[in-house]
């Protein structure tokens, strides 16, 4: 046994002695500082050995939806030149660059350029500037791919480069994917169906995800539910030579959603660079639901109708016209009575917003208030509802017996209330928001207002009206 141990030991010995003299003689026969040199005289040749540039995107770290899209040329005499899509800059930009070593081996931009590092600089909107770098480390070098990865070295962000194979003269491709998009844009809600890569995905039965892409506005939306779970937000939405991007994936089962190319024989742009597979298309109302979105209108909410369509917009305009006492419609829920207040002088007491303050009268519930005010609804026409709730983000509206009529002091309540109780038009309109098809809500904040969209399912092409939280 002994004498197998003793063999076993000048094997491992011997193999060992091997290792040192073919691999690591030769990987430490230079000091440090050589190896690196070695490393930056690499990537140095690596950057400038590109004829037709570099295809650059930034996309910011620190949390921030950003990305960019230029062409890079590195020169030999460690200056680049940085090509943005940005009108506002047609020509490009040249700066200083250096590849220098602290812990890792760095690419630094030593010089502003108004297509990259103005990011990092502070300005008058952003004093500590908008979360970009000046210094990325490299992450990785595919030299035989053309594909180089950097990290940003303070706010983490990716600046990726991949080698151009053609020269880009201009970005008008750009605008002709922008283009693309526009055309596809066929219904009100943009979506992407998932073929294939997700569990139960196919042709036939694609997992839907509302996606709706701005090329105006330069952002995504999105939202879906899978297997249970609804994710939602907002990313960027950016253009190359090749088709469009978002600013960082959609994460959806492990999966990634990033990139799209236009596919010219189906007239639509498909997923790209990814192990899933589907298209964009449209359709007249989202192909996802909010849940509980109906639990929160149902909670104490005030809703004042600003702008409808079709229908409900004829429907509306017959009922103003014919009853000429109605100022504005208001959907309530959970809704008590507003009484105004009176200083002794009769004067309205304001509150601190310096508008007329009141006290909650009697319950009346969810509802339409016809208000004969233009900004109050102090006195009014109501007429209760039952909201039931359809599936998700959908309800339906159910007339009640119990109208009240609530005029000014003075004012006769029981010919008002006539009048508007017995108006054709006025009934016709209740009536069709009370519609057996019922309507789909999306609630919407924008510039700190909360708006709530209401959409026909019978006709959601044309009948539609908005409504902001009052």
């Amino acid at each position: 046994m002994r004498i197998k141990n003793i063999i076993l030991w000048l094997s491992i010995v011997g193999l060992a002695v091997s290792c040192k003299d073919n691999d690591f003689e030769n990987k430490f026969n230079d000091n440090p500082s050589k190896r690196v040199q070695k490393e930056i005289v690499k990537y140095q040749r690596i950057l400038t050995d590109a004829p037709y540039g570099w295809k650059m995107t930034y996309s910011m770290g620190a949390d921030v939806e950003y990305l960019s899209y230029q062409i890079a040329y590195f020169n030999k005499d460690l200056t680049v030149k940085l090509h943005s899509p940005n009108p506002q800059l047609p020509k490009p930009i040249e700066s200083a660059y250096s590849i220098k070593h602290e812990a890792d081996v760095e690419l630094v931009f030593d010089v502003f350029n108004e297509n990259l590092t103005i990011f990092s600089y502070p300005s008058v909107n952003a004093p500590k500037g908008y979360g970009g770098d000046v210094e990325f480390n490299f992450k990785s070098v595919d030299e035989s791919k053309g594909i180089i990865v950097l990290e940003g070295k303070v706010y983490g962000g990716i600046l990726t480069l991949e080698k151009a194979k053609e020269e880009f003269k201009d970005f008008a491709k750009l605008k002709e994917y922008i283009a693309y998009l526009g055309k596809q844009r066929t219904a009100r809600y943009m979506n992407l169906a998932i073929t294939e890569g997700l569990d139960g995905a196919s042709e036939k039965t694609p997992v839907l995800m509302g996606l709706d892409l701005s090329s105006m506005a330069r952002v995504g939306d999105y939202a879906y539910n899978y297997k249970g779970k609804f994710k939602q937000g907002r990313k960027m939405l950016y253009f190359t030579h090749e088709g469009m991007g978002l600013s960082t994936a959609i994460e959806i089962g492990g999966h990634k959603v990033q990139y799209f190319t236009y596919n010219k024989k189906k007239f639509r742009y498909e997923l790209a660079n990814s192990d899933l597979k589907g298209y964009l298309y449209c359709s007249d109302l989202p192909v996802y639901s909010v849940p509980k979105v109906v639990d929160e209108f149902l909670d104490h909410y005030s809703l004042w109708m600003k702008a409808s369509f079709g229908q409900m917009n004829a429907k509306y305009t017959q009922m103003k016209r014919a009853n000429p006492k109605i100022s504005t419609v208001v959907f309530v829920t959970d809704y008590k009575r507003r009484i105004p207040l009176f200083n002794e002088k009769g004067e309205p007491i304001l509150d601190a917003s310096y508008n007329h303050d009141y006290e909650f009268g009697e319950y009346l519930g969810n509802g339409l208030i016809f208000s004969f005010e233009s900004y109050n609804q102090f006195y009014f026409y109501f007429v209760p509802l039952e909201v039931e709730k359809l599936s998700g983000d959908r309800l339906r509206f159910k007339r009640k017996e119990g109208d009240v009529c609530k005029p000014k002091d003075g004012e006769d309540a029981t010919a008002i209330a006539k009048s508007i109780s017995e108006s054709q038009a006025f009934n016709d309109f209740v009536s069709y928001v009370c519609n057996e098809k019922g309507w789909y809500i999306k609630r919407t904040i924008e510039s700190g207002q909360i708006d709530w969209d209401f959409i026909s399912q019978a006709n959601p092409k044309e009948d539609y009206f908005y409504t902001r939280l009052k």
